[in-house]
């Protein structure tokens, strides 16, 4: 049977332009009503609004890897014995941890009252440790199995991270082709998607206000698939909604019986994978090949070479600024790479607008592939050169 109160709890949603911000808004809430509940501030009724908050939430963070669902139990639990101080505690390091991105940054144990509240050292961290720390995603796996094999999962993928990764990832478990689609729908953070073969068709949380996506998706004639097609039929569906997203096939067929069924949708096909490195790797390999940044890497590098070189400015790549005795402030507020970037030298390494071959070529192919597009063209804006471009192409 559908769940009754995730019904009436997410058709909200609708009333926001996005569902993190109602999550964010909604986790707020609940923060305000704990705190009052555990001061002499406690309204009548507000223990029943923070239960039905909680009750909205649940089916929610089912799409999300931070806090987890395994925190509602505990949560639930303090709000029934009237332990108000203890859940403020740890609604205050779960909604300080969201709307910080801390989670994104270090594991937090949030039912950890001290390790759940953030200080004002971690808050308010440098520019330079942010840039320096490796990206977050989420990978979503789709697979109906219980709390038990998920942890266990987590822990086997969580075990094969190495200090050389670039990329960090926790992952999202969903048990049906109703829930996966729902889940990339709502959760951005979501990067990857590992589709197994043990997932059933139709959500046990019915969301109203998802139903036109759902429609829109085209996935009504699930109950006419073979059980054996849901996988490569998610794949085509989730590839049309987020074609950006990597697809990871996992099947315990034949390959000769999938072969004319898998189209050019999934990044890979892995048959009865057991193998977690050989998942991982290719998880953060997918990641990497849309983390190129071809232009940007060549004008880093181009900002180092040395200045031996004629400029036509008179900058000559910021000196005078440095040098001067009265517009240094001008070089500090701007920040030196600006003026190490300036492209009138002609030291070269940042290929040519009219005739890419090089970085530039690169980066209007992959731009191409982010937009679903035939071919790109970069041109600037208002200038003799962005008529030739345009006329080229």
């Amino acid at each position: 049977m559908p769940d009754t109160a995730a019904i009436e709890g997410r058709q909200s949603i609708s009333h926001y332009y996005n569902a993190s911000q109602f999550r964010a808004d909604t986790w707020n809430r609940l923060k305000s009503i704990v705190y009052r509940l555990s001061t002499a501030r406690a309204r009548p009724g507000d223990k029943d609004a923070a239960q039905k908050i909680l009750d909205e939430l649940e089916p929610l963070e089912t799409y999300w890897a931070f806090p987890g669902l395994h925190v509602f139990g505990h949560l639930h639990a303090l709000l029934k014995a009237d332990e108000f101080e203890h859940l403020t505690q740890i609604v205050n390091g779960i909604v300080g941890a969201l709307m910080s991105g801390q989670y994104r940054r270090r594991h937090i144990n949030v039912l950890s009252p001290i390790e759940g509240t953030l200080t004002d050292d971690e808050d308010e961290e440098a520019v330079d440790e942010r840039a320096r720390r490796r990206p977050y995603f989420e990978v979503l796996i789709v697979d109906d199995i219980n709390p038990a094999s998920q942890r266990q999962q987590r822990d086997s993928l969580v075990a094969m991270r190495r200090d050389e990764d670039a990329f960090t990832y926790e992952p999202v478990f969903v048990p049906s082709f109703e829930d996966a689609l729902i889940a990339i729908l709502l959760n951005h953070n979501l990067q990857s998607v590992v589709i197994r073969y043990g997932f059933r068709p139709r959500s046990n949380r019915v969301m109203p206000v998802l139903e036109r996506y759902l429609k829109q998706s085209k996935c009504d004639d699930l109950d006419d698939l073979e059980p054996q097609l849901y996988g490569i039929h998610l794949a085509d569906v989730i590839a049309r909604i987020r074609p950006e997203l990597d697809l990871f096939l996992v099947t315990d067929q034949n390959v000769e019986d999938i072969a004319g069924h898998v189209g050019d949708a999934c990044r890979r096909v892995f048959y009865n994978l057991e193998d977690y490195m050989e998942l991982h790797l290719n998880i953060l390999r997918g990641i990497e090949s849309r983390y190129q940044t071809p232009f940007f890497t060549a004008l880093r590098s181009y900002a180092k070479q040395p200045t031996g070189v004629f400029h036509a400015l008179p900058i000559s790549r910021g000196k005078s600024i440095v040098k001067s005795h009265w517009i240094q402030d001008m070089g500090e507020f701007y920040g030196m790479n600006i003026f190490l970037a300036e492209t009138s030298t002609t030291s070269g390494g940042l290929d040519s607008l009219l005739e890419p071959h090089g970085p530039l070529k690169l980066a209007q192919e992959l731009t191409a592939r982010a937009f679903g597009a035939r071919h790109t063209f970069f041109a600037t804006n208002g200038t003799s050169t962005c008529n030739k471009i345009v006329v080229q192409a």
